[in-house]
């Protein structure tokens, strides 16, 4: 087991010893937030027939080639189309017109559409003082995309934007990888629900709710969250019975070095594979990973604050790999420092940061105050953790860092 690590050491043995969960096939309601596992290929040409951009009059160009103020062309009205569902596709024929509808598919034999308000209609007769090129105002069918082209690539985490797309495509249906069950242990034996009437030495139990509130977040639903004995029996058989159904275990508290700590020795005990504890950061020093048969146990320090940016950076990177992500977060952004900032010489600092934006898109990163890995009352403000780097001298005013956004 290794131990004080880099962060970017820490992301590396997790995508060495992570791989993604089993697929399944989900109907795209169901699809928002899971990553695909194969490419999505259209169903339909889009648009699968021409349309009119337009509402107005459907026309062969070559009829109107020679049309001018001084020698209208007359072409005889016959009938419409709405965009509506037809019973067979529509045809024009020579020296016709038909009106038309935005979206309304375009006759068989017509190549552009002339507009409603540049329209002069005389009884039943379309007259037209001026050429109309070929193609103006319609939408040719798979002007977009072809029948079989790739809507959506193996390895995207769908967003709502993604499933609108895959609708239009005509696909109902998705293999994506299956999301994690997740057993979310709390350690502690003074940690109690809010709620309760605090007795000397309580106090109220914030990392539950922060965890599983994340895991929901990410779209997660099997989750069982309990609270763990300050014993080694207790822990190791909780443990075991975690991973019986769990692919993922998270921990808060137990893994630093006091004598109540009973996480890693518990893990060891079941027989998981120690990949590697404490890492050089801030706060969450204290991370612990261990892995055994594809699944996973993320130990957190118990410390709140701790656990709030270890879960936006290490917990993503750690749900990323499980789903199949083709680039596992977090994801990062530059911004600048809107204040100077002192850092720290040993280890880097996931700094809690409000987000604001100058008028030409620079991202400014207002650094909270109340920082301490117990503090967490400023979670509501925060909009982004910046990674700040290690080094001796402080950060000026202006100092670009990369930042991720806390709720991606």
């Amino acid at each position: 087991m290794e131990k004080m690590i880099t962060i970017d050491a820490a992301f590396n043995h997790y995508d060495a010893t992570l791989q993604p969960l089993s697929e399944e096939l989900v109907s795209i309601d169901d699809a928002r937030d899971r990553v695909l596992t194969r490419d999505a290929t259209s169903r339909t040409a889009l648009p699968p027939f021409p349309q009119s951009a337009m509402d107005g009059y459907a026309l062969r160009s070559e009829d109107v080639a020679d049309a001018s103020a001084s020698h209208p062309v007359r072409l005889s009205l016959a009938g419409e189309v709405p965009a509506t569902v037809l019973d067979e596709a529509p045809s024009l024929s020579t020296g016709e017109a038909v009106r038309i509808f935005t979206g309304g598919h375009v006759p068989e034999g017509a190549d552009a559409v002339l507009r409603q308000e540049d329209a002069q209609v005389e009884g039943d007769e379309l007259v037209l003082t001026r050429a109309i090129e070929a193609g103006r105002d319609v939408r040719p069918a798979g002007e977009e995309v072809s029948a079989d082209a790739v809507v959506v690539e193996a390895g995207t985490r769908l967003s709502y934007r993604h499933v609108a797309a895959l609708a239009v495509s005509g696909i109902d249906s998705v293999p994506v990888h299956r999301r994690p069950r997740v057993a979310a242990f709390t350690t502690g034996d003074e940690i109690v629900e809010p709620g309760q009437a605090l007795k000397p030495g309580q106090v109220y139990d914030a990392n539950t709710p922060l965890v599983t509130g994340w895991l929901r977040s990410q779209g997660l639903t099997e989750i069982e969250a309990r609270a763990l004995p300050d014993t080694l029996a207790g822990t190791e058989s909780a443990l075991r019975d975690a991973f019986a159904w769990a692919d993922w275990v998270i921990t808060t508290g137990g893994v630093s070095v006091g004598e109540y700590d009973f996480v890693i020795p518990a893990a060891e005990q079941i027989g998981m594979a120690p990949v590697f504890w404490k890492v050089r950061q801030k706060p969450g020093k204290p991370l612990f990973f261990a892995v055994m048969n594809g699944k996973a146990l993320l130990g957190l320090p118990g410390n709140p604050g701790s656990a709030f940016a270890c879960l936006v950076t290490h917990g993503r990177r750690v749900l990323d790999l499980f789903q199949g992500a083709t680039v596992p977060g977090p994801s990062f952004g530059m911004g600048r420092l809107a204040e100077p900032v002192q850092t720290s010489a040993e280890r880097e600092w996931w700094a809690r940061c409000r987000v604001s934006y100058a008028a030409h898109g620079d991202a400014w990163l207002e650094v909270l105050p109340r920082q301490a890995s117990h503090m967490i009352a400023n979670l509501g403000q925060c909009q982004a953790l910046a990674r700040m780097p290690m080094g001796e001298r402080g950060l000026e005013r202006g100092h670009p860092v990369p930042w991720t956004p806390v709720d991606g």
